[in-house]
């Protein structure tokens, strides 16, 4: 499965200039999931997969973070082709995270067809009195769905 990635103190220039005028990445975000999958689609159409989602503050005071798992399509692998997968369950998390603590948040993705899907459709934000300050997860999270 996917490692976890819990590496503190802060990564100043994390987020796209463009989303911030001075970045700060607060939280280490890191995906953890069983990489390839094997369904039969004719009998099951709808492929749950376990998805867990670690979050560590890695900030000096306690945070509260917002997690929303896209429901939009997914993005596979190679990206000229786009084959969709939703998330399932409850998309929306609001978590309140102690300093240099790390909490999980478990989410279920759904698959309705083989293929590689980056499941990196997540917004993380901290929430703050002058809005929403978005968190990155660096890397393509990629998990294939193969036909029995």
């Amino acid at each position: 499965s996917s490692g976890i990635n819990a590496e503190c103190p802060l990564r100043p220039g994390a987020l796209q200039a463009s989303l911030l005028p001075q970045p700060q990445q607060l939280l280490s975000l890191g995906l953890s999931y069983q990489e390839t999958w094997s369904a039969d689609f004719k009998t099951a159409p709808l492929l749950p997969v376990p998805v867990t989602l670690h979050i560590t503050n890695c900030y000096n005071t306690s945070l509260t973070v917002m997690v929303t798992a896209n429901t939009t399509a997914g993005r596979p692998a190679p990206p000229k082709d786009t084959l969709p997968f939703m998330w399932s369950g409850v998309v929306r998390h609001k978590i309140e995270i102690p300093d240099h603590v790390t909490r999980s948040v478990n989410l279920t993705a759904v698959f309705s067809t083989p293929g590689v899907y980056n499941i990196n459709q997540l917004s993380v934000c901290v929430a703050r009195d002058t809005g929403p300050l978005p968190q990155l997860l660096d890397s393509t999270s990629l998990l294939r769905v193969d036909a029995l």
